[in-house]
């Protein structure tokens, strides 16, 4: 058992709500544009967890790098910022899964390459795996270097996820 004080339980706890919180507030924002699929949704949270180191932080910045927010947007992120100001919008969790949602299902499909956010829209209607999901979501989406990739931390954080989406029997 930990050696620690009431006070620094009583911080655990509020950074733990806090982080739940967050999970919250983006997996809601995704579930707004996306609609409810628990499959998708644990997919692409467990991108999300590894992508941020688990803040779920809309403003987290890249650890000696450029990429910044919930998806690290590295090679969007000139895209984003232009979309943002066409559309108005200023940057936070909800313009952040915006864009990422019309990248897909919008007007922004032409950043992914061509029939790429077709594989996605596929993926996302026939799939029941949230593996096969953030795979797809990590390779075709967010496209990190293969040396960084950390796939096996995202197939973990989405079955954490998936569990936490799946009724007990």
């Amino acid at each position: 058992m930990d050696n620690i004080t009431t006070s620094q339980q009583a911080q655990r706890r509020a950074k733990q709500i806090e982080l739940d919180s967050r999970v919250r507030n983006v997996a809601g924002k995704i579930q707004e544009r996306f609609g409810y699929s628990a499959p998708m949704l644990s997919g692409i949270l467990g991108n999300i967890h590894v992508e941020t180191g688990n803040t779920f932080d809309y403003k987290q910045k890249q650890h000696k790098g450029p990429a910044e927010g919930l998806f690290q947007f590295d090679f969007h992120k000139p895209n984003y910022k232009k979309y943002l100001k066409r559309k108005g919008l200023e940057d936070d969790v909800d313009s952040q899964v915006g864009y990422v949602y019309d990248s897909i299902y919008g007007d922004e499909q032409k950043h992914l390459g061509y029939g790429n956010a077709e594989d996605l829209r596929e993926l996302f209607a026939r799939s029941t795996d949230p593996i096969e999901i953030s795979d797809g979501f990590q390779n075709i989406f967010l496209r990190p270097k293969k040396t960084k990739a950390h796939t096996d931390r995202r197939r973990e954080a989405s079955r954490m996820y998936s569990l936490a989406f799946t009724p007990a029997q």
